[in-house]
């Protein structure tokens, strides 16, 4: 009994390969082991059987008559406890909770990779829309998403879980080539030297910044209405006008980043904080998970490179 326990699927594995490959070399390359842990593996093998399996006076090895009836057995039991493996993890993959995920369009493109990457081994599907803010509340709120990353708190409805995660300041982006003369403009000059290029009023970023420029007085015609942060960025990087934004839309528009630069907001101080939302009782762990991985994700990434692009930042951006 004790010589058939010793004979085992890793002993049976090495010996298919050597016969596939006809060398202990080429077994070794194959399986990414040592020819040494290869000739330990056949010794035992032969040791159990009490018989030799290879012909070792010839080249490429041919397996002896016994070789030959371990071979019939030997690529099946490997192949069983393969398919048993597969059954085992997916079962384990089958048991984890799929989750539904909204965010932003500027979150998710500079800080949605590294939440995926740090959620996906504790998830069996990971499910994430981007797009605006005004989508994920409504998709929230007819459960077709099972948590948000957005502007807007939802702070009329109840039952729900709000957990602030950041808060960055209003900043100003301009052509780099105009940086110089209009690094030091309010912003009715800014308006007066260019088109102003509007997010989308459709979305809750796009309504703040409109609601900001009517309670500061300034009224600038309509030239552009975007949607995306990159969209926006690459028209200031063409010289087509400013924007009003965010260091986060700033990161998301970064291949525009050596054509434009990035201001303070002239005037009254206007920020922004994005929260995690999420239905009371409902995801808790996985929220958490979230929540924690986006933070993360903050302070060791999309921060020292915002930091880095505009030294002025210091503790305008910070984590709640």
């Amino acid at each position: 009994m004790k010589k058939r326990a010793d004979l085992d699927v890793r002993s049976l594995r090495i010996f298919e390969a050597v016969a596939s490959a006809g060398s202990l070399s080429g077994a070794a390359e194959t399986l990414g082991v040592t020819q040494s842990a290869i000739s330990q593996a056949i010794a035992q093998i032969e040791q159990t059987v009490g018989t030799r399996v290879l012909d070792r006076s010839r080249r490429p090895l041919k397996l002896t008559p016994a070789g030959l009836a371990l071979s019939r057995h030997a690529r099946q039991i490997v192949d069983d406890m393969d398919r048993l493996i597969a059954q085992v993890q997916d079962a384990d993959v089958a048991s984890r909770a799929a989750v539904r995920v909204g965010m932003i369009d500027s979150f998710a493109a500079t800080v949605g990779p590294s939440i995926v990457r740090q959620m996906s081994g504790s998830t069996s599907e990971l499910l994430l829309w981007s797009g605006l803010a005004n989508g994920h509340a409504q998709a929230l709120l007819a459960r077709q998403l099972d948590l948000i990353v957005t502007s807007d708190p939802m702070h009329d409805m109840e039952r729900l879980v709000r957990r602030p995660i950041f808060t960055e300041p209003f900043i100003v982006v301009v052509p780099k080539s105009r940086e110089s003369d209009l690094a030091n403009a309010d912003l009715s000059e800014l308006i007066r030297s260019l088109p102003l290029i509007r997010f989308s009023g459709r979305s809750h970023f796009g309504a703040v910044i409109e609601r900001h420029l009517r309670r500061t007085g300034h009224s600038p015609r309509m030239h552009l209405e975007i949607d995306t942060s990159d969209v926006v960025m690459s028209m200031v990087a063409a010289e087509v006008g400013f924007t009003i934004a965010t260091p986060l839309c700033l990161l998301q528009g970064r291949a525009s980043l050596p054509q434009v630069a990035a201001l303070p907001l002239p005037g009254p101080a206007l920020s922004r904080t994005i929260y995690q939302v999420s239905r009371e009782g409902e995801v808790s762990e996985m929220a958490s998970q979230c929540f924690l991985a986006g933070r993360l994700a903050l302070a060791q990434e999309a921060f020292p490179e915002l930091r880095r692009v505009m030294p002025w930042l210091g503790e305008r951006l910070a984590l709640c």
